[in-house]
């Protein structure tokens, strides 16, 4: 756990959900619906509290997708494994490579709200990841050839990764 960390008292039902959530299954997941030409996403709220890895958030696939795959990583996380910016993993998507990014504190405000809630009392901020996905040939947005008609749907909310090789994979 954080150090000098408290989970803020619940004002409402959703807080009160969320805290419980926490408490049993390690994390909350919020999904996020489209708005204004904007995509969907969703992100945890709970995994660097109780396991020490940054939050994780997906963009632009539907939300309850979205969910599914971060709780996909959350149960790899539980088992111990922990997800690193820049390398290669396999074995999330069925038949595609991720991601991941270190999300840039500049949009923890316009989209990670409740985590910020949630973290209020930390002295600096929590960590937090985006997981990228490809495109339908495996590119991701910063590789050439990547399909650009993904670039409006998953905006990058930090620096793209140096290159690997194709051959360099992780398994969490």
């Amino acid at each position: 756990m954080p150090y000098h960390f408290t989970p803020p008292a619940p004002e409402d039902p959703h807080d009160e959900k969320l805290l419980a959530d926490v408490e049993q299954y390690g994390l909350h997941i919020l999904g996020i619906f489209a708005e204004d030409n904007e995509p969907e996403y969703a992100f945890s709220v709970g995994l660097y509290y109780r396991y020490r890895h940054p939050e994780i958030l997906l963009i632009g696939l539907n939300s309850n997708t979205a969910k599914d795959l971060i709780n996909d990583v959350a149960a790899l996380i539980q088992e111990g494994a922990t997800f690193q910016p820049g390398n290669i993993y396999d074995e999330i998507i069925r038949g595609y490579p991720v991601t991941f990014i270190a999300v840039d504190f500049a949009h923890y405000r316009e989209y990670l709200g409740y985590a910020n809630w949630f973290y209020r009392s930390l002295p600096a901020p929590y960590p937090a990841l985006q997981m990228v996905w490809p495109d339908k040939e495996g590119r991701f947005p910063w590789q050439s050839g990547y399909d650009e008609s993904f670039r409006h749907v998953q905006p990058l909310l930090g620096s793209a990764p140096k290159e690997k090789s194709g051959s360099e994979r992780n398994t969490p």
